[in-house]
């Protein structure tokens, strides 16, 4: 989904957000106050989200711009070498999901490895 221009594509006709979806496929606060539909990250997927797919990186940077524009946005934490967009074993190249998660919680990485000190640095994963 694209929000250049403030264009919004509108949900199928045949999609019907109901409570029960809602519940089934919890959205993140921020999508959901910005009244995000299912295809608007899950275009040309069809009318039922029990089939939609997972959405790769192209889908989530189609908002949020690039890798680095997220590391960069970040760079204040780079002086302890914690900024999860620019990490010191990966830098920018992490996929989305590896800590991200749009209808589940999402999880910090960092923390199968480093799981008392993240908690210090870094607050949940959004």
């Amino acid at each position: 989904m694209s929000l250049v221009g403030s264009e919004v594509k509108a949900s199928s006709p045949q999609l019907k957000i109901t409570p029960e979806l809602k519940e089934k496929f919890p959205m993140k606060p921020h999508h959901e106050k910005l009244a995000f539909k299912c295809v608007d990250c899950h275009e040309g997927q069809g009318d039922d989200p029990e089939n939609f797919k997972a959405i790769d990186d192209k889908g989530c940077l189609s908002c949020h711009k690039t890798k680095q524009y997220l590391a960069d946005r970040l760079k204040f934490m780079d002086a302890l070498h914690v900024n999860p967009h620019n990490s010191i074993h990966d830098g920018p190249k992490l996929y989305c999901d590896e800590c991200h998660f749009e209808h589940k919680k999402s999880e910090n990485m960092c923390l199968s490895c480093h799981s008392n000190d993240v908690k210090i640095w870094m607050r949940p994963t959004p």
